[in-house]
Formats: C-alpha cells, structure tokens, sequence
C-alpha cells in the first residue's frame, strides 16, 4: 500500500521530513538525500551517498589499464 504524506513548507522553504521516512530510509540528522525531478513532475527523495572524487577516479580505471 502506498502511504502519503503532506508536509507543509516553511517560510524559508523548508519542510520536516515525517518520522516514517526517515526510520524507512535511515536518514539521521546531517544526512544528504537526493532528490529527482523526473520529467511527469514526479519528485523521488532517495537517501543521498557522497563518494569522494579520489575513491570515484580509483573505481573508473581500467583493470586492462
């Protein structure tokens, strides 16, 4: 079943994620999300990962190299 949720937005543009997501999501204070426009309007909130570019260039190399 799909559950909805209806944040208000505040007068600076923030809103409080509900409880529910953030235990669904593991999402702690100082965490990132990621949130995706996609073309219909649909937003996705998915709970963000920052990689460091020294790990991301390591993991683009060729084992060929």
């Amino acid at each position: 079943m799909t559950k909805v949720f209806t944040p208000k937005i505040g007068p600076k543009g923030q809103m409080t994620l509900p409880k529910q997501i953030r235990d669904s999501l593991k999402i702690q204070e100082g965490d990132r999300i990621l949130l995706k426009v996609e073309p219909e309007g649909k937003v996705v909130l998915e709970k963000g990962m920052i990689v460091p570019l020294s790990i991301k260039k390591v993991s683009s190399y060729s084992a060929e190299g």
